[in-house]
């Protein structure tokens, strides 16, 4: 009888000892996970888009390590005022409210560049996560990837690269007027709506000399499709010129002279 009562009285003890260790160990949290960048920079230049693209949206991917939840969850960023040179609400753009969606682990950060105020400088405009109720910002995760990102953008049109065959600039001032990088742009504007209004020209000439005629081979003429340059280009530029006098473009030849 005693030796019965010894061995409950061990087996008590030893589950009063298991409980008392199992709460002792600290339990995971799981209510604040960690967030990061899984790009950390992008770069974006306006150059030749179309003149009417007054803003583009950069969407910087967030990515969270841990498991979705069946609510919305916030996260939070702030700028980095000294690795930012771009003013916000005139040169970019950011929304008030940033989530993960419900059953998702990964969110954007979307950052609106507005065109209107930009100038030849190249602008930047950093930003990093900062704690709050749902996340923690992760530092170092990889390469590229951690609690801050960068977005550097301009609105520099370059000059193509148009070559004659004695290497000089091939600008066709005879069928462009003088350089100028608006002519350009819009010159490049209408000549990709060639892919909708003469597609099989448009196709020839992209196979030959690149999407944006950018492959060192175009001469500043296609000769062998001037007309469809002429009517489906030359004309409408003419007439969009004449059309926004607000843009300055004045000797931009006639094609129906």
């Amino acid at each position: 009888m005693k030796k019965i009562l010894y061995s409950i009285a061990l087996l008590g003890a030893s589950l009063s000892l298991l409980s008392c260790s199992e709460t002792d160990y600290p339990l995971f949290d799981n209510s604040v996970i960690n967030i990061y960048f899984t790009n950390d920079s992008v770069n974006y230049s306006f150059g030749i888009t179309p003149l009417s693209v007054t803003e583009h949206v950069i969407e910087m991917p967030v990515k969270i390590m841990g498991t979705s939840a069946t609510t919305v969850r916030s996260f939070k960023i702030e700028i980095i005022p000294e690795k930012t040179n771009a003013t916000k609400d005139v040169h970019f753009k950011l929304p008030e409210t940033l989530e993960i969606a419900k059953d998702s682990i990964n969110g954007i950060v979307p950052i609106t560049l507005v065109r209107k105020n930009l100038d030849s400088t190249t602008w930047q405009v950093a930003v990093r996560l900062v704690s709050n109720e749902h996340f923690s910002p992760a530092s170092n995760v990889d390469k590229d990837m951690g609690a801050t990102g960068i977005i550097t953008f301009n609105n520099t049109i370059n000059k193509p690269n148009w070559k004659n065959r004695q290497g000089n600039f091939a600008w066709p001032d005879y069928k462009l007027g003088p350089w100028n990088p608006i002519v350009y742009v819009t010159f490049m504007d209408f000549f990709h709506q060639l892919k909708d209004k003469a597609p099989m020209s448009y196709q020839k000439i992209i196979e030959k000399y690149g999407e944006n005629l950018d492959n060192g081979k175009y001469e500043g003429w296609e000769w062998d499709y001037d007309y469809t340059l002429t009517k489906y280009i030359l004309i409408p530029m003419y007439q969009y010129f004449q059309d926004h006098p607000e843009l300055g473009i004045t000797d931009f030849p006639n094609p129906n002279a």
